[in-house]
């Protein structure tokens, strides 16, 4: 089970991720309203924020971490579709078009999310329209988006994808080892990073042999190694 945390950071009032994201639209008083609503919870990998089906009874405010959003189609087959990092406001679609959830919110790694159920969010769109038009924002961003992966995976190529998934991991994950050399452990397998990045299981297995036969790294199940990581960001399209 999801554990209550007590919020020792302040409140909505002075969270980073609220003033990234469209719940900077509230003001003073709502601001208060969402503090004394929302439920603070830390999640373990391996939880759920909801389960694709479930009911859009509220919304996800992603405080810290990294949310894996996976679909199962009507084959039962799981395709992981995207990562959502901090600041990110999840399940918000299912709420927005009263519908169930499309998805499933897998927790990937540590993460603290606070959830605000669905009359807190009524009320507050009820009385700050400004509110809505954010939302609306977030939805043409992620729209924007899905347009731009599709994009990349028509002009970047497969190592490109590869690595740029591995540089948002690391972002999130990565550490330094004992000699403090980057390192990572993925929190995912390996056909599903074939899902983020639009290719075969088979064909990454082939990708990361050549990218460590270039001596960019070392793959040990899902430990990476990173031997020069300017170059991995710099392949990935990542500004150094």
């Amino acid at each position: 089970m999801p554990k209550l945390c007590s919020d020792s950071s302040g409140g909505c009032a002075v969270c980073p991720s609220r003033l990234t994201t469209e719940w900077q639209a509230l003001n003073d008083e709502q601001v208060v309203l969402l503090d004394q609503s929302k439920r603070r919870r830390f999640y373990s990998p391996g939880e759920t924020l909801y389960m694709q089906g479930d009911e859009g009874d509220g919304l996800f405010c992603l405080q810290s971490g990294l949310i894996g959003l996976r679909q199962i189609d009507e084959n039962g087959k799981s395709v992981l579709l995207r990562l959502c990092q901090s600041g990110s406001t999840i399940g918000y679609r299912a709420y927005l078009t009263n519908s169930d959830h499309f998805n499933t919110a897998e927790v990937l790694s540590p993460s603290v999310a606070c959830f605000i159920e669905r009359t807190t969010v009524r009320k507050l769109l009820e009385n700050n329209p400004l509110l809505g038009e954010k939302f609306l924002e977030h939805a043409l961003e992620d729209l924007s988006m899905v347009e731009g992966e599709y994009a990349r995976s028509l002009t970047m190529t497969m190592r490109s994808r590869f690595l740029h998934v591995l540089a948002v991991f690391y972002e999130q994950l990565g550490q330094r080892d004992e000699k403090g050399s980057p390192t990572l452990v993925l929190p995912i397998k390996k056909k599903e990073l074939a899902d983020l990045i639009g290719a075969k299981p088979e064909s990454v297995s082939r990708l990361i042999r050549r990218i460590e036969d270039d001596g960019l790294l070392k793959v040990d199940d899902r430990h990476i190694h990173f031997h020069d990581m300017d170059a991995v960001l710099r392949d990935a399209g990542v500004a150094i």
